[in-house]
């Protein structure tokens, strides 16, 4: 017997061509400022490349069909199970538009649970998960390029972040940059010694 759970919130206000976000869980009750925050990161992506993306789709592992859990996926030169993963992409085909899907108990667990109480962090794994899916996206239809499509879309994603990050955290941008200037040497040097092992 399947139980949706369906989430009262109050919806943003976003661009008419925006893609719709459907929530459907089983057995599941989402972080409740989840649905909101996955609108706000819409809100800063830059509309033309929305075009084309139908639907985001929330969901959890229960969620899926039993042929959607079973279904692997490539990631990275591996093969990795679709209910594993917390993210994928859909792209359009003649009977189904292109379709974001994200797996929010999955987001959750990969997440520290006090993230969710800090204004910034709270943004951190799901515009992870949204920018690199939309990243896969504007990669199949809007910029395609040959070059690996997890690399692409990992680009992407940065880009959509940092642009949210310029937009909606504006007065933040100078400890950012200092944070990033810091933080630049050590992610590189962490970089270095995970190739040499």
């Amino acid at each position: 017997m399947r139980h949706n759970l369906k989430v009262e919130t109050i919806p943003l206000e976003l661009e008419p061509n925006a893609p719709s976000i459907v929530e459907s869980y089983r057995n599941f009750a989402p972080p409740s400022n989840f649905r909101h925050d996955v609108e706000t990161l819409l809100r800063f992506v830059p509309q033309k490349y929305l075009v084309g993306l139908k639907t985001i789709v929330l969901t959890n592992r229960a969620g899926l069909t039993g042929n959607k859990r079973k279904q692997k996926v490539w990631s990275r030169n591996r093969k990795v199970r679709l209910a594993d993963s917390l993210g994928s992409y859909s792209r359009a085909a003649k009977n189904s538009p292109g379709t974001v899907w994200l797996y929010v108990d999955n987001i959750v667990k990969a997440e520290s649970s006090w993230w969710r109480w800090a204004p910034l962090l709270r943004y951190m794994m799901p515009a992870e998960v949204l920018y690199h899916e939309i990243g896969h996206h504007i990669h199949a239809v809007h910029r395609p390029i040959h070059q690996g499509r997890e690399n692409v879309a990992q680009d992407w994603g940065r880009k959509l972040w940092r642009g949210f990050l310029r937009e909606h955290y504006w007065y933040l941008s100078p400890f950012l940059y200092v944070a990033a200037r810091v933080a630049s040497p050590i992610v590189k040097r962490l970089k270095r010694n995970e190739r040499s092992a």
